[in-house]
C-alpha cells in the first residue's frame, strides 16, 4: 500500500512539473512571424521536453521569469515539446508535420534555445543545456544583444 501512494505522489509531482505556460506555446509560426515582423523584434524559441528536468528548470529559473520582465525589450518567446504531434503552420504559412520543424534546427539534445528572425532563420548559435542560472543568464544575455543587434 504505502509503495502505492509514493508512486502516486511521485506521478503527481512528475506530471505537475511539465505543464508548460500557454502563453509560451504556439501551433501558428505564421502568425508569430507577423508579429515579429511588425515590432522588429526577434523570436526565442525553448525546444524542450515534458520529460526533462533540466528543461523546468530552465523554465522555471530564466523563461518564465524572462516572460513576464516589463522594463527591457524582449523577444517573443514560445516553447516547442519536442515530442510534440501533428501539424503545426509553419512560418511562411504552410502547414508542416512537428518533426519537420524540430529537425529543421538540428535538435539533439533538450533545453535547446534558439534565437530566429521573423522568417525562423537562427540569429546566432543556439545554447544547449541548462547547467546553472547565473551561467545560462550571461549567456542568454550576450545571445539576445547580438540578436537585436542582427535584426537593425
Amino acid at each position: 500500500m504505502m509503495i502505492k501512494q509514493y508512486l502516486f505522489v511521485a506521478l503527481l509531482l512528475f506530471s505537475g512539473a511539465s505543464s508548460a505556460d500557454p502563453a509560451l506555446t504556439t501551433d501558428d509560426w505564421s502568425d508569430l512571424s507577423n508579429i515579429a515582423r511588425k515590432t522588429h523584434l526577434p523570436i526565442l524559441v525553448v525546444f524542450n521536453a515534458d520529460t526533462c528536468g533540466y528543461c523546468q528548470r530552465l523554465r522555471d529559473e530564466v523563461i518564465e521569469p524572462l516572460a513576464h520582465e516589463t522594463d527591457h525589450k524582449l523577444p517573443l518567446i514560445r516553447e516547442f515539446d519536442i515530442y510534440s504531434n501533428g501539424k503545426i503552420i509553419d512560418f511562411n504559412g504552410d502547414p508542416i508535420r512537428s518533426r519537420q520543424f524540430k529537425s529543421r534546427y538540428n535538435i539533439y539534445a533538450v533545453p535547446t534555445l534558439m534565437i530566429l528572425d521573423p522568417d525562423g532563420n537562427p540569429l546566432v548559435d543556439p545554447i544547449v543545456g541548462y547547467n546553472s542560472q547565473d551561467e545560462y543568464l550571461e549567456l542568454l544575455r550576450t545571445s539576445l544583444f547580438a540578436s537585436f543587434q542582427a535584426l537593425e
